[in-house]
C-alpha cells in the first residue's frame, strides 16, 4: 500500500538544572544530582534514519470515509487481549469482534510464554489477522518493554536480557541508550509488535516512588533527555512506534497513582525546569507516541487527572510543545484517573475530549465497553463530542499506521517467520553487548579491600528467583539470583533464598547455621528501602551475625543508606537480570572492575540507626512513630519508613504481627 522511504530525525536538547522540592503528603527526600563527569562518551544522539513509509492523505481519507462511526471509534480503543491454546481466548476474541478493536495490547505473563517464543509470535499474529480481516486496517500491537526487570521480552521469554533504564543512566552514554533500544526494538518487531510503551521519560527526584523505582534513567533532566533520545531512535528505527512516559513527568512526588490520587503541587517553573525537557526533546526529535499520566498538576489543571485534562493534552502538548503524534492514555483503569471525574462522566469519553487518540485499558469488561462506545456515538451524534476533533484524531491513528508500515506487515510473523524466532531474537551478538553495558553499569559504593571474594567460601541471602516487588508491588520472576551467577564463575557458595513478602524470622536460624562454615556473607536487596522485612534482614545480619558483609543491591540504590559505613563492600546493580547478576558476580570476583557512577547524591539520602535497629528511613521530620508515640512492648522499637511502620523487636528483629506490639523474644 505504501512504499519506503528514509527519513532524518533532528532533535535539540534543553538544557536544566536539577534543584526543586515536593510537598508531598507521604515521607519523601528529594535526591541531589552527582558531578556529570563520567568518564563516558556523551555525545548528543540527535539524528537517526528510519525506514518510514509514505503517508497518503488521499488514502487515509478514504479509508476513514468507507468507515462506519463505531469501526472509527474502534480505532482508538487498545485492550488487553489473551490466547487460548494456539488461539485467542473466546472473551477476546468477543471483544475483537463487537468493538471493532483497531489495537492491542499484549501482558506479560498473560500472553507472552516463558521459553516458547514461537507461541509468543503466534498469538501476536493471530491478532493481527483477526484485526485486519475484519476491519481492513491493521492494528497496533503494543506491550511494556522498558528494559531490564521491566521487559516482557528477555531471556526466559525467549529474547535478550538488557540492563534497564537506571543502569542506563550509570553509564552515561547515549549510545549505550541507543544500542540497549535497538535491541529491544528490533526483538520486539521480529516478535509482531510495532508499538511500545517506553521508554519512562521521568526524572526521578523523589526516593519515595516505589512505582517508578528503577524505571527511569536517573535525576538529571540534562542527561534524561539525552537518554531518552537514545531510547527512542533505537526504538523507531525499528519500525516500532515509541510511546514516551509519562507525561507530563512523574518523578517529584511519592504516590502511586495506580492506587491513590496524586497532585503535583510544583510551581510551574519546576516544572518546566525538571519535568518537561526530556518530553519536549522527544517531541522535538521525531517522537511518535507520548502516554498521559493519571497525576493532576495544579500549575496547570487543578481539577482533574492529566490524563482529562484538556489544558494539558490539548494545551500544552498539541499547541504549546508542538506534538503531533499520537496521545496514549495510561490505563484507564488507575485509580488516579478518576481524579476530578463528574457523577456519569466516563473516564474514557473524558480522555477522548480532552485531546487523547488511544484510549488504553488493560482491564475492560465487555459491558464497560457497551457504555464506552455507545457513549462515544451518542456525543458525537449530538455535538457534544467535536466531530471534527474527531476525524482529525482518527485520520492521525490511520497516518501513523500508514507512516510504521502497518499494511505492509499486516500479519506478521507469518509461520516462516515464527519458525525463525531462534535465530532472530536473544542472539549471541546481542547478549555480548548488552553484557558489556552491564560491565559499564556496576557501581563500586564501598570496599574496605574484602574484594575480590575469590577463594573464600561464601553465604548468599536474598530474594528468590519468583517475587513481589516491594516498591510497585509487581510480581516478577528471574532466571537466577547473584548467588547462582557467583556458582557459575566457580565460587563455593550456599545461598539462603526467600519470597517476598517474608518473615525475615523465619529464616534466622538457616543464616546463622551456614554462616557459621562461612568466611562471607553476601547480603541481596531488592527495593529494600521499601521494605521492612529485607531491612530488619539486613539490620540482624550487620549487627548481631559477627561476619564480614558484602550488600549488593539489585534495586534502588537508597539501600545504601541502610549499609553505609557498616558493609565491608556495597556493590550497586540496580537491576536484577540475569545480565546484571552476572557482571555483578564478575565484579565480586575480581573479573571486572565496577565502571558505572550513581546520578543520585546519596549522602543526602539518610536511613538513621543505633544498637537497636533501624529508624526513619525517609530523611525527613516526619516520624510516625514519634508523632503517634507509639510504645512497643518486650523491649521492641517502632520503625518508620516509606511505605510502612511499625515495632520491631531486639535483639532478634521478630516482625510484629499487628504492626504495634512485638512478640516476646522467641514466640
Amino acid at each position: 500500500m505504501a512504499r519506503r522511504f528514509w527519513v532524518i530525525v533532528t532533535g535539540c536538547l534543553f538544557m536544566a538544572g536539577c534543584s526543586g522540592k515536593s510537598e508531598n503528603p507521604e515521607p519523601d527526600v528529594q535526591v541531589e544530582v552527582m558531578s556529570q563527569d563520567m568518564g563516558a562518551d556523551t555525545a548528543t544522539i540527535s539524528q537517526i534514519e528510519a525506514p518510514y513509509c509514505e503517508i497518503d492523505e488521499a488514502q487515509v481519507g478514504a479509508i476513514y470515509d468507507a468507515m462506519t462511526v463505531r469501526q472509527r471509534i474502534g480505532q482508538h480503543l487498545m485492550i488487553q487481549l489473551f490466547p487460548f491454546a494456539d488461539g485467542i481466548e473466546a472473551e477476546s476474541m468477543e471483544k475483537l469482534v463487537d468493538f471493532h478493536l483497531g489495537n492491542a495490547f499484549v501482558g506479560a505473563p498473560s500472553g507472552i510464554y516463558i521459553d516458547e517464543p514461537e507461541k509468543t509470535a503466534l498469538f501476536v499474529h493471530n491478532v493481527k489477522r483477526e484485526i485486519f480481516e475484519r476491519t481492513g486496517v491493521p492494528a497496533f500491537i503494543a506491550l511494556d518493554q522498558e528494559g531490564g526487570p521491566n521487559a516482557s521480552i528477555n531471556s526466559i521469554t525467549g529474547g535478550t536480557d538488557t540492563i534497564g533504564s537506571m543502569p542506563i543512566g550509570t553509564t552515561g552514554d547515549p549510545q549505550v541508550s541507543l544500542e540497549q533500544f535497538d535491541i529491544m526494538g528490533r526483538e520486539v518487531a521480529h516478535f509482531g509488535f510495532n508499538m511500545n510503551f517506553g521508554p519512562v521519560l521521568d526524572t526521578l527526584k523523589s526516593t519515595g516512588n516505589g512505582n517508578l523505582n528503577t524505571r527511569p534513567f536517573s535525576p538529571d533532566t540534562q542527561l534524561n533527555t539525552q537518554l531518552g533520545l537514545g531510547a527512542i531512535q533505537g526504538l523507531q528505527q525499528n519500525l516500532v512506534l515509541s510511546v514516551g512516559k509519562h507525561f507530563p513527568g512523574d518523578g517529584l512526588t511519592a504516590g502511586n497513582t495506580h492506587k491513590i490520587h496524586v497532585v503535583v503541587e510544583e510551581p510551574l517553573e519546576t516544572i518546566e525546569e525538571i519535568l518537561l525537557p526530556p518530553f519536549q526533546a522527544a517531541v522535538d526529535a521525531g517522537v511518535d507516541g507520548i502516554m498521559t499520566i493519571p497525576s493532576g498538576y495544579a500549575a496547570y489543571d487543578g481539577e482533574q487527572s492529566a490524563i482529562l485534562s484538556r489544558a494539558i493534552n490539548t494545551t500544552l502538548l498539541r499547541e504549546q510543545m508542538g506534538f503531533d503524534g499520537l496521545i496514549v492514555t495510561d490505563s484507564l483503569g488507575m485509580e488516579g484517573v478518576s481524579f476530578g471525574l463528574q457523577e456519569g462522566e466516563i473516564r474514557a469519553v473524558e480522555a477522548l475530549r480532552a485531546g487523547a487518540d488511544l484510549l488504553l485499558h488493560v482491564t475492560w469488561s465487555y459491558n464497560d465497553l457497551v457504555q464506552v462506545v455507545d457513549r462515544i456515538e451518542a456525543e458525537l451524534d449530538s455535538g457534544t463530542l467535536s466531530a471534527t476533533e474527531f476525524e482529525e484524531s482518527t485520520k492521525r491513528i490511520l497516518r501513523l499506521k500508514q507512516k510504521y508500515c502497518l499494511w505492509e506487515t499486516a500479519t506478521s510473523p507469518d509461520l516462516a517467520q515464527q519458525a525463525a524466532l531462534s535465530s532472530t531474537v536473544g542472539r549471541l551478538e546481542d547478549v555480548k553487548l548488552s553484557r558489556s553495558h552491564a560491565d559499564r553499569a556496576m557501581v563500586l559504593l564501598e570496599d574496605n579491600g574484602i574484594l575480590p571474594l575469590t577463594g573464600k567460601s561464601l553465604l548468599y541471602v536474598g530474594p528468590d528467583t519468583m517475587f513481589q516487588d516491594p516498591g510497585s508491588g509487581w510480581i516478577n520472576v528471574l532466571d537466577q539470583t547473584p548467588g547462582d551467577a557467583l556458582e557459575t564463575y566457580g565460587a563455593q557458595v550456599e545461598q539462603v533464598r526467600y519470597f517476598m513478602p517474608f518473615n525475615p524470622s523465619l529464616i534466622y536460624p538457616q543464616v546463622e547455621a551456614l554462616a557459621a562454615a562461612a568466611d562471607v556473607v553476601v547480603v541481596g536487596t531488592l527495593q529494600g528501602w521499601f521494605d521492612m522485612s529485607q531491612q530488619q534482614l539486613l539490620e540482624w545480619i550487620l549487627e548481631d551475625l559477627d561476619k564480614p558483609v558484602v550488600h549488593v543491591i539489585l534495586g534502588v540504590p537508597f539501600d545504601y543508606a541502610q549499609s553505609r559505613g557498616r558493609a565491608d563492600a556495597v556493590l550497586a546493580l540496580m537491576g536484577s537480570r540475569s545480565v546484571m547478576v552476572e557482571a555483578g558476580a564478575a565484579v565480586l570476583l575480581g573479573k571486572q572492575k565496577a565502571q558505572g557512577k550513581t546520578q543520585f547524591d546519596l549522602d543526602l539520602v539518610q536511613f538513621a540507626t543505633n544498637v537497636d535497629g533501624p529508624t526513619d528511613p525517609t530523611g525527613t521530620d516526619k516520624d510516625r512513630c514519634e508523632e503517634q508515640d507509639i510504645e512497643c512492648s518486650d523491649g521492641g522499637i517502632c520503625v518508620d519508613i516509606v511505605t510502612d511502620y511499625g515495632c520491631v523487636c531486639h535483639p532478634n528483629y521478630h516482625p510484629s504481627p499487628d504492626g504495634l506490639d512485638c512478640l516476646p523474644d522467641g514466640a
